[in-house]
């Protein structure tokens, strides 16, 4: 393949050279330069919905073992308290930003307060001991201020690493980086195309040979019959043997369309965001959204807040009160609760329909056994005369560590309905079966 030149307004504006990507001519910078990744609005938006998901989420401290909230706890103020003085949440998103950028985040103990530091400043000092501290380098008024940091000063967040156990981890950017660079350059390549008027790159050329003075005519013509967008697909004739070579290829043949999307599916892949809630309209809608919003918080919210609570409370609460922990209360979040509301009517249909046992939709909600009612203390007025007594046998039968298949004879019921009933109880184990089994006639 040849380079190309995409040429218009007398001016050439980008040059495409197979294999190494679009160069701009007149600034001398590749598109695809270091750091260039970071600029992809998907990628953006991608870190910016974890950021403020995470961000948004209540807390509390509460009594080890036992989950009882404490009230008016200093590590409240502590936890609000930060030396810009910005807010919990609006630290904590940018910590998040921290990790999927960098690999990690860290904040200062500041006194009593807490100061979240530049990654990009960070240097992680370690010994075959494991961390001994950290060193910040900052630039100020063209020097470099360096401070030096012990390790129980900083809160360490990072991501897992799987050639190094100590230093920065690796960011989620990172390993979605060519899928980001594929949707950057892709958008910086269609900008330059109608930055040429939409017009693909021509090459006009001769085997004669042409004075300099002709070619300077030839170019002032040429731009004044098609320089600017409201001279496109003019007709021109052109003599001495001149031909016009394109040498670009247009949009459609270059299917950037299917790159893009290509790129964005591995970038909601890469950050866990499902790509309903990043702009994937043509697939949205209420109800698609919903559903991957529950998803999202349940499969990369909530997990990524119990890992940020492990470091909170190994690092700053631990220092201050061993009694008591810090917790993300992810179970008071409306939009789960919701879930729960419904999942609890589909379990009680699956236990009407005597599909599953109450035993596991209890379990399914998170209740124990101990949660269960008493069994004595359902009103028998529910049942039939003999489907009552009946029930008081097999109870009595399971209390006594006997079968719940008992014999019963009575004129009210026909022989298959209680051979029937009988082969139900043979499988009870519970006195919730025995009612269930009975419930049913």
């Amino acid at each position: 393949m040849r380079p190309s030149v995409l040429y218009a307004n007398g001016k050439y504006r980008v040059v495409n050279i197979p294999s190494l990507g679009a160069y701009d001519l007149v600034t001398g910078q590749g598109y695809s330069g270091s750091g260039q990744y970071s600029k992809s609005p998907w990628a953006f938006a991608c870190m910016n919905i974890r950021a403020s998901s995470l961000g948004q989420l209540p807390w509390r401290i509460v009594k080890k073992d036992t989950d009882d909230v404490v009230e008016g706890h200093t590590l409240y103020d502590m936890l609000n308290a930060w030396a810009d003085g910005r807010s919990w949440s609006a630290e904590l998103a940018a910590s998040e930003f921290d990790m999927c950028l960098n690999g990690a985040a860290f904040w200062l103990k500041n006194g009593g307060e807490l100061q979240r530091l530049n990654p990009n400043t960070i240097t992680v000092n370690t010994s075959p001991r494991g961390v001994t501290g950290f060193t910040q380098r900052i630039l100020t008024a063209g020097k470099q201020e360096e401070r030096t940091f012990p390790r129980e000063a900083v809160i360490y967040f990072r991501e897992f690493h799987p050639t190094d156990d100590l230093g920065k981890g690796v960011p989620m950017a990172e390993v979605c980086k060519q899928a980001i660079l594929a949707e950057y350059e892709s958008a910086r390549y269609i900008k330059s195309f109608f930055e040429n008027d939409a017009l693909p790159g021509l090459l006009i050329h001769t085997e004669q040979v042409v004075p300099q003075s002709e070619m300077t005519k030839l170019e002032t013509w040429w731009k004044s019959k098609f320089g600017g967008a409201s001279k496109h697909h003019q007709p021109a004739f052109v003599d001495k043997g001149l031909e016009a070579q394109v040498l670009s290829s247009n949009l459609g043949e270059m299917a950037l369309e299917e790159v893009r999307d290509q790129a964005r599916r591995d970038i909601c892949t890469a950050f866990h965001v499902p790509m309903v809630l990043v702009g994937d309209l043509d697939a949205a809608n209420f109800a698609t959204a919903h559903e991957a919003r529950i998803g999202m918080i349940e499969e990369t919210i909530i997990p990524r807040a119990d890992a940020y609570a492990d470091v909170i409370n190994a690092e700053l609460v631990r220092e201050i009160d061993e009694s008591v922990e810090f917790q993300f209360a992810t179970d008071d979040l409306d939009i789960l609760q919701e879930d729960e509301n419904a999942k609890a009517e589909r379990l009680k249909g699956l236990v009407d329909a005597n599909i599953i046992s109450k035993e596991t939709a209890r379990a399914e909600l998170g209740y124990s056994e101990e949660d269960a009612p008493d069994e004595d203390e359902i009103p028998e007025e529910v049942l039939t005369t003999p489907f009552r007594a009946w029930r008081r046998k097999a109870l009595n039968a399971l209390k006594a560590g006997k079968p719940a298949d008992v014999p019963f004879d009575t004129p009210d019921l026909s022989p298959a309905l209680v051979g029937a009933i009988r082969a139900r109880l043979g499988q009870a184990r519970t006195p919730a079966d025995v009612t269930a089994i009975f419930r049913q006639w």
